[in-house]
């Protein structure tokens, strides 16, 4: 007990246990750099911070929206109204609910044919300075978000625009996919506008309005549930869409079903001089270069289609058709 170690035993024996305990740290080291590296943890709480959803379909959707919107507002509210399209995320709902301001104005919508439920959300600044111009105000952004709920008039004049930018969504998704939207019901406090559980993943997608010195933002919530049976539609590009989808096919043959045309059938020409028209008086006839059996061309905006005789049916003026042209040319 009473020996005294030397400086180099000391030295001796702290390198030994340097070398002792150097093999944990190092194996410790090693499977941290192997969690680092090779291994990454995957949170299934907030599996939508994870996920890359591309929808190339959706930037589109965007993009003619924001043009109605810009055009619509304009027209309605008679101010030079701007609009940008903000690129869209792909967020929890929770955390959408999170970013969502009180007061705001919040509309729950049904978007048909797919099942459940979307959110639009109008930030309050942009609501009443919307009240303020339909209200006749010289001027207009200088009322305070006091935090109160919105009157039946408030309510009634934001919908009469909300159902307007409504139509314009409609317009925006029929090259894609045709939807109709319904109105639900408004709220204004985002805990009751659940329509999504709180773990779901959902778009959102932002557009950032100016009436000249008054910004706000317009916010659409759509959860990525509601677009599983369209997903690959949304995925895919936007041309090629418009070829092959065979609901897109049908809705251009019906509005072409719908298209009113110009149906023509001239009976007849003749050439008179300046003098003849001249001495023209009631009940004088003038003789066309048509005869009475031959057949007539009926012109559809403007190009020959058909060839028949006129007549008389049910006591209204008639036209059976006889022949189809199909090349101009060969008449």
């Amino acid at each position: 007990m009473g020996q005294v170690l030397s400086q180099e035993e000391i030295d001796a024996l702290l390198g030994g246990l340097d070398d002792i305990t150097s093999d944990e740290p190092e194996e410790e080291k090693a499977e941290e750099a192997r969690d680092e590296g090779e291994v990454k943890s995957y949170d299934f709480t907030n599996a939508a911070s994870l996920t890359r959803v591309r929808f190339p379909a959706i930037d589109v959707i965007n993009d003619y929206f924001n043009r109605g919107l810009r055009t619509t507002l304009s027209s309605i509210l008679r101010v030079v109204v701007d609009s940008t399209a903000i690129p869209t995320e792909v967020i929890t709902f929770k955390e959408f609910l999170r970013r969502v301001p009180v007061p705001s104005n919040i509309h729950v919508l049904k978007m048909e044919p797919l099942r459940g439920h979307i959110v639009m959300v109008v930030d309050s600044q942009i609501v009443f300075s919307i009240v303020e111009i339909f209200l006749g105000a010289a001027q207009f952004g200088q009322m305070r978000v006091e935090g109160r709920e919105f009157t039946s008039i408030e309510q009634r004049l934001i919908k009469k625009v909300v159902s307007a930018m409504l139509s314009d969504f409609e317009r925006a998704w029929r090259p894609i996919y045709p939807v109709t939207l319904q109105y639900v019901r408004s709220e204004i406090n985002p805990q009751f506008a659940k329509v999504a559980q709180d773990d779901d993943t959902v778009l959102v997608s932002k557009y950032q309005l100016e009436l000249e010195e008054v910004t706000g933002f317009i916010t659409l919530c759509i959860p990525l549930t509601i677009l599983q049976p369209i997903k690959a539609k949304l995925q895919s590009s936007f041309q090629s869409e418009e070829g092959t989808d065979p609901q897109w096919r049908q809705g251009i043959i019906q509005n072409l079903r719908h298209t009113e045309l110009s149906f023509i059938v001239p009976l007849g020409n003749a050439t008179i001089s300046g003098a003849d028209l001249l001495d023209l008086n009631i009940g004088d006839v003038i003789q066309l270069d048509a005869n009475i059996d031959d057949r007539l061309l009926a012109y559809i905006q403007g190009l020959p289609k058909f060839k028949g005789t006129p007549g008389v049916k049910r006591g209204q003026r008639a036209f059976k058709i006889e022949n189809i042209i199909l090349n101009p040319d060969d008449i």
